[in-house]
This record gives structure tokens, C-alpha cells and sequence, in this order.
């Protein structure tokens, strides 16, 4: 079962799509947060995975994309305390298990919410853009002609999230998250972030968290991998 949700956030309408497992609540659940000029619609696939395996999953569009309102600006990693609260709340989903599976920018701002909110219990980060890659993209005129082809879209606030991104540094949150365990997964052949962040944050996340490196899959791969959606699912069981 999948519902079409309106939550209000800190800019207005996010839109989001909940998928409900077929089993006796309360259930785990986990956030789902998308990349740059992606949106909810693209990790469907993803969702009814998760769904099947028992979790309750809330894909939203982050500010600025999709069917959500408002720009990405400095504050959009704050979205996710927004869904965070919706599923807290909702009587089928169990308040004490809910975790976050974020994919480039949406596993950026999955760290830094869970730098912030300690009810987050885990976090999966695939392939995690750093601010200053983030900042290179959005400077760069190839990646948007590659943006265009592909039909991404986004809305951006260009002074408050350059700002944003200027003072970011994602590489201090793993210490603020832990003793909460992460996964980190990268392809070593990443075409956009190169896989040593994911190498650099994981250094820094203490002994119950782990690193999954992949030989090939670019950026986009490994989430639409079988098996790596498998070894993401065990993790989220064991840890929720």
C-alpha cells in the first residue's frame, strides 16, 4: 500500500509517498531522502523493497524539488526533522525504530538531522556529496547540461545555499552521531564523489558502524543494486 502525504514544512508543502507494509503494526520505518534535482518518484523501487521487508517508508521530495515547495536553500537538511515528526507521530509506525536511508546530498542532510535529533537510530549513506562537491556541481555549467538531458530539476535558493555550503563540513558529523551506527556505501568507480569520503567519514564513526566498498556502480548504481539493497535491508533490521 502506498499514500501520497502533504506534510508542512519550514517553506511550505513537502510531498511525500508512504508505503505501509502488510503486516500488524507498529513498524520500523525509515526516512528515504533523495539527491540533487531527484525526487521521491525515483527510489520507488527502492521503497516497495524496503516495504516488503516489513519497514514503513516516508520517500519525500526535499524543498525545491518535486511536488515540495519552497528552494533548496541552507535549511533543507532541516526537512528531514519535518518527516521525522510526521512518522513520530502516525499511530502504524513504532516511534523507538525509525532510521534514515539517504543517497548523495539526501545522505548529507540525513547526517547532519541525525547530528541533530537523536531519534534517528541509524543511518545508510550512499555515496555522500560532501559541501564542497555539492558547491562544484552546482558552479558547473557540464553538470547542469547533464542535469537538462537527464530531465532533473530543482529549485535553488543560490545566495543562503551557496553560504550554506561555503561553511559546510560534513566531516565532523559522524562524531556527533555515534555511538549510533552508520553504513556507508560507495562505488569505487564514482563518476561525481570520489570514494574516499565515504572512507573519511567512516574513520570517524566509531566501532559499530561499517563500510561497504563497492568495485563498480558509479554514482547511481548501488542503490538499484539487489544485493546491496539486501545487505542495506539486514543492516536496518539488526539495527532497528
Amino acid at each position: 500500500m502506498r499514500e501520497d502525504v502533504q506534510l508542512e514544512g519550514g517553506v511550505g508543502r513537502l510531498a511525500g509517498h508512504l508505503y505501509m507494509p502488510e503486516l500488524a503494526p507498529p513498524f520500523p520505518t525509515i526516512l528515504l531522502c533523495h539527491g540533487l534535482t531527484s525526487c521521491k518518484e525515483n527510489y520507488g523501487e527502492f521503497a516497495r523493497f524496503l516495504q516488503q521487508e516489513g519497514f514503513a517508508v516516508l520517500a519525500y521530495d526535499c524543498r525545491g524539488h518535486g511536488q515540495s515547495a519552497g528552494s533548496l536553500d541552507g535549511e533543507a537538511w532541516r526537512d528531514v526533522g519535518v518527516v521525522l515528526d510526521y512518522c513520530r507521530r502516525h499511530p502504524r509506525v513504532d516511534a523507538n525504530r525509525i532510521g534514515l536511508v539517504g543517497s548523495s546530498m539526501g545522505a548529507h542532510n540525513g547526517l547532519r538531522a541525525a547530528a541533530e535529533y537523536p531519534q534517528l537510530r541509524t543511518v545508510v549513506a550512499f555515496c555522500t556529496a560532501p559541501g564542497a562537491v555539492l558547491k562544484m556541481g552546482l558552479l558547473s555549467a557540464d553538470y547542469w547540461h547533464a542535469i537538462q538531458a537527464s530531465g532533473g530539476r530543482v529549485r535553488i535558493a543560490l545566495p543562503s545555499y551557496l553560504t550554506y555550503l561555503e561553511g559546510d563540513d560534513i566531516f565532523d558529523l559522524p562524531a556527533r552521531i555515534r555511538p549510533r551506527p552508520m553504513l556507508f556505501i560507495h562505488a569505487r568507480d564514482d563518476e561525481l564523489i570520489p570514494y574516499v569520503v565515504s572512507e573519511r567519514l567512516h574513520a570517524s564513526a566509531g566501532e559499530e558502524s561499517r563500510l561497504l566498498l563497492l568495485e563498480s556502480g558509479g554514482h547511481r548504481g548501488p542503490r538499484h543494486d539487489p544485493q546491496v539493497q539486501r545487505e542495506a535491508a539486514n543492516w536496518l533490521h539488526h539495527k532497528l
